[in-house]
């Protein structure tokens, strides 16, 4: 029943409203998109976001697209489930994003730290989709290269709770709230799981 109820969670898209209101710990490095242009100076590290009102620190999972100003739409999504086109990346991505999170992030962190993790993450989404590239063209790139190598030779470490938010900007990584998002989460994931047992019944 457990399995049945996360796969029922694991396929609910939840709407919240997400803002960008800021930079935290970050350097400015110059990348190349496919879809946003080349030689592109922009800021790698923490995202200071507010879901649904509530002050979050995430990081960036989608360089094809720019961020959007103001209060928007999004959907809190399975990591895994993001970002959106030209995504979404694979499980294995998603589970190596949240070793890295876990292993590297804390509220206290460097701005090279945070470039480090953040350009990480970047590379291995890239890795995983094939429709669409992402490059660093400055050097350095603040220890991504040895967070990628750390966990590719850890794939037993301890992972984070981390979910998506995808809407019309950037998608963002984030912790998985707590609280009654969660809840909300759940409760659907209860009624998809009733639902299921009665059309298993009516067959």
């Amino acid at each position: 029943m457990g399995l049945l109820i996360f796969s029922a969670v694991s396929l609910t898209a939840t709407p919240v409203t997400v803002q960008e209101v800021g930079i935290g710990a970050n350097e400015i490095v110059n990348i190349t998109s496919s879809t946003l242009g080349d030689n592109l100076n922009v800021y790698a590290g923490v995202i200071d976001l507010l879901v649904n009102g509530a002050p979050t620190a995430g990081f960036c999972i989608d360089p094809w697209h720019w961020s959007i100003s103001g209060p928007q739409p999004y959907d809190l999504v399975p990591l895994a489930g993001a970002p959106k086109s030209p995504g979404p990346m694979d499980a294995a991505t998603a589970l190596k994003i949240e070793q890295l999170w876990q292993h590297f992030y804390a509220p206290g962190i460097s701005g090279a730290d945070a470039a480090g993790l953040q350009i990480a993450i970047w590379e291995l989404v890239d890795l995983s989709i094939t429709s669409a590239s992402f490059s660093l063209n400055s050097s350095p790139d603040y220890g991504a290269g040895g967070m990628i190598t750390w966990v590719d030779s850890n794939p037993d470490a301890p992972a984070a709770n981390l979910v998506a938010v995808t809407g019309g900007g950037q998608d963002y990584v984030i912790s998985a709230p707590d609280g009654g998002l969660t809840a909300v989460m759940l409760g659907i994931g209860l009624l998809s799981l009733s639902w299921f047992r009665r059309r298993m019944r009516a067959a």
